[in-house]
């Protein structure tokens, strides 16, 4: 039996353009560049940074902090990250490391 294919937990366009910037780049993403992307793209930070919490979650991406130690990130962290309400630039400074597809 063919199990039923089931929809993506996070955006996938935004997902497809992150992935996209990173091949482009070949190098990690910081959070100035997502910023960068957000304003040229007429997206939500939170929007990317929502989609990339979810693909880190879930195996596809990692985010390493400032010091290059990866983070594992988890439902609380994004629950907490969203518990403000709209992202501000003081939430994004925990942010100071670089997120990355895993290969």
């Amino acid at each position: 039996m063919q199990q039923p294919q089931l929809d993506p937990l996070w955006d996938e366009g935004i997902s497809s353009f992150l992935y996209g910037e990173y091949e482009k780049r070949q190098q990690a993403l910081t959070i100035d560049d997502l910023q960068i992307f957000a304003n040229e793209n007429a997206v939500r930070i939170g929007d990317i940074l929502e989609t990339l919490f979810l693909m880190a979650i879930y195996g596809e991406w990692v985010y390493a902090d400032a010091e290059g130690k990866e983070r594992q990130l988890d439902e609380e962290a994004l629950n907490e990250l969203y518990a403000k309400g709209r992202l501000r630039s003081e939430d994004l400074a925990a942010f100071d490391g670089v997120w990355l597809p895993i290969s």
